[in-house]
């Protein structure tokens, strides 16, 4: 017994856990039920106001009957504008969804329907022992609302009180009052037991999304860091080969259609077998790093910068003349012999070599050749002394 009472506690505690974390979604949903129902119920409020007004100025009925329309009247007519105010004002509340009175609106609304039909069945006893309003009522505000189970058990246990009070006022049979009052005892339960039923069912559905659009997140996310991974080089963050050479190509082509000069830059770091061997792969890694952000920063906006392997990189150069990329390549290669590499407590110093490489439109020269000739110049300014550009 003891194990089935905790067992029974550490479901509702997580019971607990996971209303709370429907419970916004669940705000939102009620609300944009009100918005739909209470205008509803107030246009039915006002057909039933002008049918009983017109019944009650004919004065063909008897006193009691004339008094339940007059009670039915006032109820609708009341109920009538309480759901056009709570219409009104879950319009105006349509956007403010973390606004307290979109928690709130729905439930006021709740609770005012029960208090109307405990009115409706109130005054029917004058006439009638029915109280399908008050059954009707009830279920109808648990298939309308999402409602937590400890706030539907204290709304319908309110509302029984409120029904079995009521009821003892205007139904003079006593076996009559008992009847209706365990049946609307019964009402409620059921009325009740149906709330937790489409509470449970809403809280599993929501966190299932949730839980669903998370994955989906995750999915998406890790899928472009695949693209990523698959588009950048690792270590420097830089186009890695096969793009950068897919992204030239795209150039050549555009370049051949609006007849501009497009160029290269092959950079070649000068002996950096010697900083792997005298400070260790970790301080090359760095070097490299330092080269690339040397190199994003030396170039134009429109500028390409690719690592092709080891530490040899790439400049593509769109709408530039070979002219132009000499000086933009002698500009570069300045810059990074005074940019060293901080390591540790001190700093390394490197040089690189440039080969520049060139075409126009009407040369019509593809990649691979651009990228041959270049290959050819930078192993001339390896040649010539490195720290130079050919």
């Amino acid at each position: 017994m003891h194990a089935l009472i905790s067992d029974l506690q550490r479901r509702v505690a997580l019971w607990r856990v996971e209303h709370a974390e429907v419970a916004s979604a669940a705000h939102q949903v009620n609300l944009s039920r009100t918005r739909t129902v209470a205008p509803l119920v107030a246009v039915i409020n006002g057909v039933f106001v002008l049918w009983l007004a017109v019944s009650l100025l004919s004065r063909q009925d008897s006193d009691l009957v004339t008094q339940w329309k007059l009670g039915l009247f006032l109820t609708h007519l009341l109920m009538g504008l309480s759901f056009g105010l709570m219409a009104w004002g879950a319009w105006h509340l349509r956007y403010a969804r973390d606004h307290w009175m979109g928690a709130s609106l729905p439930l006021l609304m709740a609770c005012l329907s029960l208090v109307f039909v405990v009115g409706f069945v109130t005054f029917d006893q004058w006439v009638s022992p029915n109280i399908t309003p008050f059954l009707t009522g009830a279920m109808a505000t648990s298939l309308v609302l999402y409602l937590r189970p400890g706030t539907s058990a204290v709304l319908f246990a309110s509302a029984y009180g409120l029904f079995a009070y009521a009821i003892g006022h205007t139904q003079q049979d006593a076996a009559l009052l008992l009847s209706n009052r365990l049946n609307g005892l019964a009402a409620v339960a059921m009325a009740w037991a149906l709330s937790v039923l489409l509470w449970r069912k809403f809280t599993v559905i929501t966190r299932q999304q949730t839980l669903l659009e998370k994955i989906n997140v995750d999915l998406e996310t890790k899928q472009r860091e695949l693209q990523r991974l698959t588009r950048l080089d690792g270590l420097t963050g830089l186009y890695n080969r096969s793009t950068f050479a897919e992204l030239t190509r795209q150039e050549l082509a555009r370049a051949q259609r609006q007849g501009s000069a497009t160029a290269i830059l092959l950079l070649d770091l000068d002996l950096f077998k010697h900083v792997n061997d005298t400070w260790g792969h970790p301080a090359g890694d760095a070097v490299l790093k330092n080269v690339a952000t040397v190199a994003n920063s030396a170039v134009r906006a429109t500028d390409l910068v690719g690592r092709l392997g080891g530490e040899e990189f790439i400049i593509l150069l769109p709408n530039t003349s070979l002219d132009a990329a000499r000086r933009l390549a002698e500009k570069l290669r300045a810059h990074m012999q005074q940019s060293p590499t901080p390591w540790e407590k001190s700093s390394i110093t490197t040089t690189v070599s440039i080969g520049v490489a060139s075409t126009t439109a009407a040369q019509q020269h593809d990649f691979d050749h651009l990228y041959g000739t270049a290959d050819k110049a930078l192993y001339s300014a390896k040649a010539l002394g490195r720290n130079r550009v050919v």
